[in-house]
């Protein structure tokens, strides 16, 4: 039993890390986020609380990386052609 051999199956999805378009809706009861790569497409919701938080680690992460490796620069796409107002999902 000690000698015992564990595997743990890890999912990798590719899709998570070549992201390539994310299109953001919020409402009163929260945010949902779209995630586009290619021909596939990844949904989550977040309650307003709970995007505050991911806000505020991926502020504070940052903040370290920017120590240790210097400034980001950066902005958002200004691109119009890019911007969907077409309703994905379960909203109404």
């Amino acid at each position: 039993m000690a000698n015992e051999e564990k595997k743990i199956k890890v999912n990798l999805d590719p899709v998570l890390y070549t992201i390539s378009n994310v299109n953001i809706r919020s409402h009163e009861e929260g945010f949902n986020f779209l995630m586009i790569s290619g021909n596939q497409a990844r949904q989550f919701f977040a309650s307003p609380k709970h995007t505050k938080r991911i806000y505020l680690l991926l502020d504070k992460m940052i903040a370290e990386y920017e120590k240790k490796f210097g400034k980001l620069e950066t902005q958002l796409s200004e691109n119009k052609e890019n911007v969907s107002e077409t309703s994905i999902g379960f909203e109404n």
